[in-house]
């Protein structure tokens, strides 16, 4: 297995036809041998969604930023980091939480967040809420996280079969999200990175109007990965761009 030097990255985003704001928003951190990216859906009146979405991000880049020298260190000596991770997650939490009480317009607001943080080869992957993470390798595509929706319960329940879930009328009801509760639970876990490994983080504003066999297609494509995102939301905008539209394509080599 060759060994990853380099990670590369270009991210995407889009209001969509429908929505008159945009609030979502993605990162690309990288610092030596640190890459951080991550997208957030942010949800909420006014423009609280956006608010939302960019306090996660902002707090996680800062949270990173301050542990980096620790979580490097940590990683060179096989310790585990998810505890780190948790952590950050968990001071995004609560800075959308502090900023929710502090005015009208931003109780109840909340957003997603979906990250991948890299070092060393490894890579782990930090979700909550129903954004996505896939991963392409070797000609497979799979997706690394679990939406946290209603519907995704019901059907591991088997109150409702996959296909339904694509059309249910509570399919946008989400079970997890930062900034809705005091001890959200994430979904936190750890794999080895290989050179040609190649990255997909996006919002359901995508993966809602773009099936699992377009997007395997569009990311085999010997395209910049600028090109292969604009092609991704020209798509979901064709389909009608019912919500916003967030993609960051990430490429390990």
């Amino acid at each position: 297995m060759q060994r990853v030097k380099v990670m590369r990255a270009a991210g995407i985003s889009h209001p969509g036809r429908v929505r008159e704001k945009n609030e979502d928003g993605y990162l690309i951190w990288q610092e030596g041998a640190l890459s951080l990216f991550a997208v957030a859906d942010g949800m909420g009146g006014h423009a609280a969604g956006e608010v939302a979405s960019t306090l996660a991000l902002e707090t996680v880049k800062q949270s990173l930023i301050e542990q980096r020298l620790t979580l490097q260190e940590k990683v060179g000596e096989g310790c585990a980091i998810e505890p780190y991770l948790a952590e950050i997650l968990t001071a995004a939490n609560d800075k959308i939480l502090l900023a929710g009480g502090n005015g009208t317009e931003c109780v109840g607001m909340g957003t997603t967040l979906t990250l991948l943080f890299a070092v060393s080869g490894q890579a782990w992957i930090g979700h909550i809420g129903d954004s996505r993470a896939y991963l392409l390798r070797q000609g497979r595509l799979e997706m690394l996280t679990e939406d946290h929706t209603l519907v995704s319960q019901l059907a591991r329940s088997g109150q409702i079969s996959e296909e339904e879930k694509k059309s249910h009328p509570q399919r946008h009801i989400l079970t997890q999200a930062l900034g809705t509760e005091h001890a959200p639970s994430y979904d936190i876990q750890k794999f080895l990175l290989q050179a040609g490994d190649l990255f997909l983080l996006c919002t359901d504003g995508l993966y809602g109007l773009v099936d699992d066999e377009e997007l395997l297609f569009e990311l085999q494509a010997a395209d910049p990965p600028e090109v292969i995102l604009e092609r991704l939301v020209e798509q979901a905008n064709e389909r009608g761009g019912i919500d916003n539209i967030t993609a960051i394509l990430v490429i390990a080599s």
